[in-house]
Protein backbone atom coordinates (compact mmCIF):
# COMPACT_ATOMS: atom_id res chain seq x y z
CA UNK A 1 0.00 0.00 0.00
CA UNK A 2 1.23 3.17 -1.10
CA UNK A 3 2.03 5.22 1.94
CA UNK A 4 1.10 9.01 3.06
CA UNK A 5 3.56 11.95 2.70
CA UNK A 6 5.78 12.37 5.67
CA UNK A 7 4.90 15.68 8.31
CA UNK A 8 8.11 17.52 6.67
CA UNK A 9 7.01 17.04 3.28
CA UNK A 10 3.80 18.02 3.95
CA UNK A 11 4.55 21.32 5.50
CA UNK A 12 7.45 21.72 2.80
CA UNK A 13 4.91 21.61 -0.05
CA UNK A 14 2.38 23.93 2.19
CA UNK A 15 5.11 26.86 2.42
CA UNK A 16 6.96 26.04 -0.91
CA UNK A 17 2.98 26.51 -2.50
CA UNK A 18 2.40 29.32 -0.62
CA UNK A 19 4.82 31.44 -2.60
CA UNK A 20 2.99 31.04 -5.89
CA UNK A 21 -0.60 31.84 -5.54
CA UNK A 22 -1.52 29.94 -8.58
CA UNK A 23 -0.20 26.84 -7.77
CA UNK A 24 -2.58 23.90 -7.25
CA UNK A 25 -2.60 21.78 -4.64
CA UNK A 26 -0.64 18.30 -5.47
CA UNK A 27 -3.12 15.22 -5.47
CA UNK A 28 0.53 12.93 -4.06
CA UNK A 29 -1.21 9.85 -4.03
CA UNK A 30 -1.63 10.09 -8.38
CA UNK A 31 1.62 12.35 -8.45
CA UNK A 32 3.76 10.11 -6.58
CA UNK A 33 2.02 6.50 -8.27
CA UNK A 34 4.28 6.07 -11.39
CA UNK A 35 7.45 6.20 -8.86
CA UNK A 36 8.18 2.71 -8.58
CA UNK A 37 10.94 0.15 -7.18
CA UNK A 38 12.82 -2.28 -9.48
CA UNK A 39 15.34 -4.95 -8.52
CA UNK A 40 17.81 -6.38 -11.25
CA UNK A 41 19.96 -9.63 -11.20
CA UNK A 42 22.95 -9.79 -13.16
CA UNK A 43 24.97 -12.38 -13.34
CA UNK A 44 28.48 -13.31 -11.73
CA UNK A 45 30.86 -13.39 -14.17
CA UNK A 46 29.10 -9.89 -15.71
CA UNK A 47 32.16 -7.19 -15.96
CA UNK A 48 29.86 -4.75 -13.63
CA UNK A 49 29.38 -7.64 -11.19
CA UNK A 50 32.82 -6.81 -8.91
CA UNK A 51 31.55 -2.86 -8.35
CA UNK A 52 27.75 -2.75 -8.44
CA UNK A 53 27.00 -5.76 -7.18
CA UNK A 54 25.05 -8.99 -9.08
CA UNK A 55 21.50 -7.91 -6.85
CA UNK A 56 20.60 -4.23 -7.22
CA UNK A 57 17.47 -2.34 -6.20
CA UNK A 58 17.03 0.93 -6.89
CA UNK A 59 14.08 3.57 -8.02
CA UNK A 60 12.24 3.73 -11.84
CA UNK A 61 9.70 6.14 -12.97
CA UNK A 62 6.90 5.58 -15.16
CA UNK A 63 6.83 7.45 -17.93
CA UNK A 64 4.43 6.31 -21.01
CA UNK A 65 1.13 4.01 -20.70
CA UNK A 66 3.14 1.38 -22.51
CA UNK A 67 4.65 0.83 -18.98
CA UNK A 68 8.12 2.13 -20.11
CA UNK A 69 9.77 2.97 -16.97
CA UNK A 70 13.09 5.36 -17.10
CA UNK A 71 15.76 4.73 -13.61
CA UNK A 72 19.78 5.32 -13.61
CA UNK A 73 21.52 2.81 -15.70
CA UNK A 74 23.78 1.69 -13.82
CA UNK A 75 21.23 -0.38 -12.09
CA UNK A 76 20.13 -2.53 -15.27
CA UNK A 77 23.60 -2.55 -16.62
CA UNK A 78 24.13 -6.04 -17.47
CA UNK A 79 21.05 -7.43 -15.87
CA UNK A 80 19.61 -11.14 -16.55
CA UNK A 81 16.66 -9.89 -15.03
CA UNK A 82 14.24 -6.78 -13.97
CA UNK A 83 11.58 -6.64 -12.00
CA UNK A 84 9.46 -3.67 -11.34
CA UNK A 85 7.72 -3.89 -7.96
CA UNK A 86 4.60 -0.78 -8.16
CA UNK A 87 3.79 -1.53 -4.59
CA UNK A 88 7.47 -1.92 -2.73
CA UNK A 89 9.03 -5.10 -1.39
CA UNK A 90 5.90 -6.52 0.35
CA UNK A 91 3.97 -6.37 -3.53
CA UNK A 92 3.37 -7.59 -6.58
CA UNK A 93 6.41 -8.48 -8.81
CA UNK A 94 6.18 -7.36 -12.27
CA UNK A 95 8.89 -8.90 -14.72
CA UNK A 96 10.34 -6.37 -17.15
CA UNK A 97 12.69 -6.34 -20.56
CA UNK A 98 16.02 -3.87 -20.17
CA UNK A 99 15.31 -1.80 -23.90
CA UNK A 100 18.38 0.18 -23.33
CA UNK A 101 21.58 1.87 -21.64
CA UNK A 102 22.51 5.37 -22.79
CA UNK A 103 26.29 5.73 -21.55
CA UNK A 104 25.90 9.43 -23.14
CA UNK A 105 23.52 10.26 -20.29
CA UNK A 106 23.63 7.57 -18.10
CA UNK A 107 19.75 6.83 -17.94
CA UNK A 108 18.48 3.57 -18.78
CA UNK A 109 15.16 2.33 -19.66
CA UNK A 110 12.80 -1.05 -18.72
CA UNK A 111 9.38 -2.10 -19.83
CA UNK A 112 6.89 -4.22 -18.10
CA UNK A 113 6.07 -7.33 -20.04
CA UNK A 114 2.30 -6.60 -19.35
CA UNK A 115 0.38 -3.44 -18.50
CA UNK A 116 0.70 -1.54 -14.91
CA UNK A 117 -2.43 0.32 -14.58
CA UNK A 118 -0.46 3.39 -13.71
CA UNK A 119 -0.56 6.90 -15.32
CA UNK A 120 2.27 8.06 -16.76
CA UNK A 121 4.00 10.85 -15.21
CA UNK A 122 4.19 13.83 -16.92
CA UNK A 123 7.86 15.49 -17.64
CA UNK A 124 8.82 18.63 -17.36
CA UNK A 125 11.55 21.35 -18.87
CA UNK A 126 13.77 20.89 -16.22
CA UNK A 127 16.10 23.47 -18.30
CA UNK A 128 13.52 25.84 -16.34
CA UNK A 129 14.94 24.71 -12.49
CA UNK A 130 17.43 26.78 -11.31
CA UNK A 131 19.65 27.60 -8.19
CA UNK A 132 16.97 27.97 -5.22
CA UNK A 133 14.37 26.41 -6.44
CA UNK A 134 12.50 23.94 -3.90
CA UNK A 135 11.24 20.59 -5.84
CA UNK A 136 10.26 17.04 -3.80
CA UNK A 137 13.04 13.88 -4.34
CA UNK A 138 11.62 10.93 -4.15
CA UNK A 139 12.68 7.21 -3.85
CA UNK A 140 9.88 3.61 -4.24
CA UNK A 141 10.26 4.02 -0.38
CA UNK A 142 7.41 6.54 0.10
CA UNK A 143 7.81 7.18 3.75
CA UNK A 144 11.22 7.51 4.57
CA UNK A 145 12.46 8.04 0.78
CA UNK A 146 10.37 11.71 0.04
CA UNK A 147 12.61 14.29 0.66
CA UNK A 148 12.30 18.46 0.46
CA UNK A 149 14.88 19.09 -2.24
CA UNK A 150 16.58 22.46 -2.93
CA UNK A 151 19.02 22.91 -5.79
CA UNK A 152 21.88 24.83 -5.34
CA UNK A 153 23.32 24.45 -8.62
CA UNK A 154 23.11 23.67 -12.07
CA UNK A 155 26.62 22.66 -13.23
CA UNK A 156 28.66 19.96 -14.71
CA UNK A 157 28.83 16.51 -13.15
CA UNK A 158 32.05 14.93 -14.25
CA UNK A 159 32.72 11.23 -12.89
CA UNK A 160 35.95 9.24 -13.07
CA UNK A 161 34.43 6.68 -15.52
CA UNK A 162 34.94 8.75 -18.28
CA UNK A 163 31.37 10.65 -17.96
CA UNK A 164 29.67 13.76 -17.74
CA UNK A 165 26.91 15.97 -17.58
CA UNK A 166 27.12 19.74 -18.56
CA UNK A 167 23.90 20.21 -16.59
CA UNK A 168 23.57 18.41 -13.67
CA UNK A 169 20.99 19.53 -11.16
CA UNK A 170 22.68 19.47 -7.79
CA UNK A 171 20.26 19.34 -4.73
CA UNK A 172 20.52 19.46 -1.02
CA UNK A 173 19.96 17.56 1.08
CA UNK A 174 21.23 14.19 0.00
CA UNK A 175 18.85 11.53 -0.71
CA UNK A 176 19.86 8.37 0.57
CA UNK A 177 17.99 6.27 -2.09
CA UNK A 178 18.99 8.59 -4.73
CA UNK A 179 19.56 5.28 -7.25
CA UNK A 180 16.64 6.15 -9.88
CA UNK A 181 14.87 8.70 -7.79
CA UNK A 182 12.91 11.18 -9.02
CA UNK A 183 13.18 14.73 -8.79
CA UNK A 184 9.77 16.32 -9.13
CA UNK A 185 8.37 19.74 -9.47
CA UNK A 186 6.14 21.75 -6.94
CA UNK A 187 3.38 20.99 -10.27
CA UNK A 188 3.94 17.44 -10.33
CA UNK A 189 6.10 17.32 -13.14
CA UNK A 190 9.40 14.59 -13.62
CA UNK A 191 12.67 16.90 -13.59
CA UNK A 192 15.20 14.58 -12.81
CA UNK A 193 16.16 10.95 -12.11
CA UNK A 194 18.89 10.55 -9.01
CA UNK A 195 22.42 9.03 -9.84
CA UNK A 196 25.13 10.21 -7.89
CA UNK A 197 25.97 11.27 -4.32
CA UNK A 198 28.44 14.28 -3.57
CA UNK A 199 30.49 15.42 -0.19
CA UNK A 200 30.00 18.65 -1.50
CA UNK A 201 27.18 20.18 -3.22
CA UNK A 202 28.85 23.69 -4.19
CA UNK A 203 31.75 24.47 -2.09
CA UNK A 204 34.18 23.36 0.77
CA UNK A 205 31.33 24.69 3.13
CA UNK A 206 28.05 23.28 2.23
CA UNK A 207 26.02 20.38 2.95
CA UNK A 208 26.15 16.60 1.12
CA UNK A 209 23.49 16.35 -1.67
CA UNK A 210 22.67 14.47 -4.41
CA UNK A 211 23.28 15.41 -8.18
CA UNK A 212 20.07 14.40 -10.83
CA UNK A 213 20.06 14.09 -14.58
CA UNK A 214 17.85 16.72 -15.83
CA UNK A 215 15.13 14.89 -17.54
CA UNK A 216 15.90 17.11 -20.24
CA UNK A 217 18.85 15.07 -21.72
CA UNK A 218 16.66 12.16 -22.45
CA UNK A 219 15.35 14.07 -25.01
CA UNK A 220 18.54 14.02 -28.08
CA UNK A 221 18.71 9.67 -27.11
CA UNK A 222 15.03 8.53 -26.66
CA UNK A 223 14.24 7.66 -29.97
CA UNK A 224 17.41 6.10 -30.68
CA UNK A 225 17.47 3.84 -27.37
CA UNK A 226 13.97 2.76 -28.17
CA UNK A 227 15.36 1.89 -31.69
CA UNK A 228 18.21 0.61 -31.05
CA UNK A 229 19.05 -0.09 -27.30
CA UNK A 230 22.03 2.70 -27.40
CA UNK A 231 22.80 6.40 -28.54
CA UNK A 232 23.70 6.55 -31.77
CA UNK A 233 26.49 8.85 -31.03
CA UNK A 234 30.18 7.15 -31.09
CA UNK A 235 31.91 8.42 -28.50
CA UNK A 236 35.99 6.83 -27.87
CA UNK A 237 36.33 5.40 -24.51
CA UNK A 238 40.21 5.14 -23.36
CA UNK A 239 39.77 3.32 -19.78
CA UNK A 240 41.66 6.09 -18.42
CA UNK A 241 40.13 6.55 -15.47
CA UNK A 242 41.11 10.36 -13.95
CA UNK A 243 40.58 12.46 -10.73
CA UNK A 244 41.56 16.07 -10.08
CA UNK A 245 44.32 16.50 -7.66
CA UNK A 246 45.89 20.00 -6.68
CA UNK A 247 45.12 21.09 -10.24
CA UNK A 248 46.29 18.13 -12.30
CA UNK A 249 44.82 15.26 -13.70
CA UNK A 250 46.01 12.32 -12.00
CA UNK A 251 45.51 8.90 -12.95
CA UNK A 252 43.24 6.79 -10.48
CA UNK A 253 42.27 3.47 -12.50
CA UNK A 254 43.45 1.74 -15.43
CA UNK A 255 40.66 -1.12 -16.12
CA UNK A 256 42.68 -4.12 -16.38
CA UNK A 257 41.10 -4.93 -21.01
CA UNK A 258 41.12 -1.33 -21.66
CA UNK A 259 43.08 0.63 -24.10
CA UNK A 260 44.96 3.14 -21.57
CA UNK A 261 46.41 -0.53 -19.84
CA UNK A 262 47.85 -1.73 -23.49
CA UNK A 263 49.39 1.52 -23.82
CA UNK A 264 51.57 1.73 -20.69
CA UNK A 265 49.67 3.97 -18.70
CA UNK A 266 49.93 3.26 -14.98
CA UNK A 267 47.68 4.22 -11.76
CA UNK A 268 49.39 7.17 -10.44
CA UNK A 269 50.68 9.15 -14.03
CA UNK A 270 49.69 12.82 -14.58
CA UNK A 271 47.73 13.77 -17.73
CA UNK A 272 49.03 16.99 -19.45
CA UNK A 273 47.71 17.22 -22.60
CA UNK A 274 45.13 15.04 -24.91
CA UNK A 275 46.10 15.89 -28.82
CA UNK A 276 48.23 18.47 -28.07
CA UNK A 277 46.11 20.67 -25.88
CA UNK A 278 47.02 21.45 -22.27
CA UNK A 279 44.05 19.58 -19.65
CA UNK A 280 43.95 20.18 -16.01
CA UNK A 281 39.88 19.66 -15.42
CA UNK A 282 37.95 16.61 -16.12
CA UNK A 283 35.53 18.97 -18.11
CA UNK A 284 38.70 19.96 -19.98
CA UNK A 285 39.69 16.38 -20.96
CA UNK A 286 36.35 15.02 -21.84
CA UNK A 287 35.11 17.80 -23.85
CA UNK A 288 38.58 17.72 -25.67
CA UNK A 289 38.61 14.22 -25.81
CA UNK A 290 34.98 13.76 -27.00
CA UNK A 291 34.95 16.37 -29.93
CA UNK A 292 38.11 14.86 -31.33
CA UNK A 293 38.08 11.33 -31.03
CA UNK A 294 35.61 7.96 -31.98
CA UNK A 295 35.86 4.91 -31.83
CA UNK A 296 39.20 3.11 -33.68
CA UNK A 297 40.90 6.56 -33.57
CA UNK A 298 44.09 7.17 -32.27
CA UNK A 299 45.07 9.86 -30.05
CA UNK A 300 48.23 11.45 -28.31
CA UNK A 301 47.84 11.23 -24.33
CA UNK A 302 50.95 13.55 -22.70
CA UNK A 303 52.04 12.19 -19.26
CA UNK A 304 54.02 12.68 -16.44
CA UNK A 305 55.20 10.04 -14.25
CA UNK A 306 57.71 11.18 -11.26
CA UNK A 307 59.72 13.55 -13.28
CA UNK A 308 59.54 11.90 -16.56
CA UNK A 309 57.54 13.25 -19.35
CA UNK A 310 56.10 10.93 -22.27
CA UNK A 311 53.72 10.45 -24.80
CA UNK A 312 51.54 7.59 -25.79
CA UNK A 313 48.87 6.35 -28.56
CA UNK A 314 46.01 5.07 -27.25
CA UNK A 315 43.30 3.58 -29.54
CA UNK A 316 39.89 4.27 -28.57
CA UNK A 317 37.09 2.12 -28.28
CA UNK A 318 33.42 1.88 -28.57
CA UNK A 319 32.28 1.28 -25.05
CA UNK A 320 29.29 -1.17 -25.58
CA UNK A 321 31.69 -2.97 -26.90
CA UNK A 322 32.86 -4.03 -23.47
CA UNK A 323 29.73 -5.42 -22.31
CA UNK A 324 28.39 -7.73 -24.86
CA UNK A 325 28.08 -11.08 -24.13
CA UNK A 326 31.06 -12.34 -26.23
CA UNK A 327 33.61 -9.37 -24.47
CA UNK A 328 36.18 -11.23 -22.48
CA UNK A 329 36.06 -10.46 -19.01
CA UNK A 330 38.27 -8.56 -15.78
Amino acid sequence: MKSAAPPAVSLFLAAALATNASAAPLALDEVLAPVVALEARIPDNARSAATLGTVRGGTGVVIDATGLVLTIGYLILEAASVEILPDGLAGERVPADVVAWDQITGLGLVRARRALAIEPMPLAASATLAAGDAAIAVSWERTNGMLPALVVARRPYAGFWEYMIEDAIYVSPSHPGFPGAALITLDGKLAGIGGFAVADVEDEYAVSGSVFIPIDALDAVLADLLLSGRSSQARGWLGLYCEEVQGTLQVRRVPADGPALRAGVQPGDRVKALAGSPVSTLPDFYRRLWATTRPGDRVAIELQRGTESFTVEIEAMDRYQRYLPSAPQR
